[in-house]
């Protein structure tokens, strides 16, 4: 049985390391764990983030991070998925639809009105999954994609 748990507090990004190496291969380039798990926590804010785990017996196969946007302004309706991933050997089997779905719903739940989330251009995966779920195109970079959904008026897989 798969299920969603919230983490409260900092998370232990060790526990996710392979995750994090799935969803940021080329960002992250030839750094070593211990490297990449500190830019996780330098980059995470307790007060404005939050993060729920995917898993399955036990384990962590995987993982979404958002928070509010922009960070400092608390009465923003704006939020921004910060990270969303699921194992290579679990992919491709709509657990990034679920965790999305599940992201939405709470975007939802918090009176949110704007959802911005990015795809880099190398993740085909991100796109469709983005795509999947009806988001539009917010802004076009050279490597990445930002998307935006208003969690308000879409409408839901079940």
């Amino acid at each position: 049985m798969v299920e969603i748990k919230e983490i409260t507090g900092l998370p232990d990004y060790s526990e996710i390391i392979e995750l994090i190496n799935a969803e940021w291969p080329r960002e992250f380039g030839g750094k070593t764990d211990d490297e990449k798990i500190g830019e996780m926590v330098r980059s995470h804010q307790v007060q404005t983030d939050t993060v729920k785990y995917l898993i399955e017996e036990q384990k962590i196969i995987g993982f979404y991070r958002y928070t509010l946007w922009p960070r400092k302004n608390p009465d923003s309706d704006k939020a921004h998925t910060m990270d969303i991933a699921v194992i290579p050997a679990r992919q491709n089997q709509g657990l990034g639809i679920m965790l999305m779905t599940d992201l939405i719903k709470d975007c939802r739940e918090k009176d949110f009105n704007q959802l911005l989330s990015r795809s880099m251009r190398n993740n085909p995966g991100s796109i469709r999954l983005h795509q999947s779920l009806d988001f539009t195109v917010y802004l076009e970079t050279e490597d990445s994609i930002v998307w935006e959904i208003n969690p308000q008026f879409m409408s839901l897989p079940n």
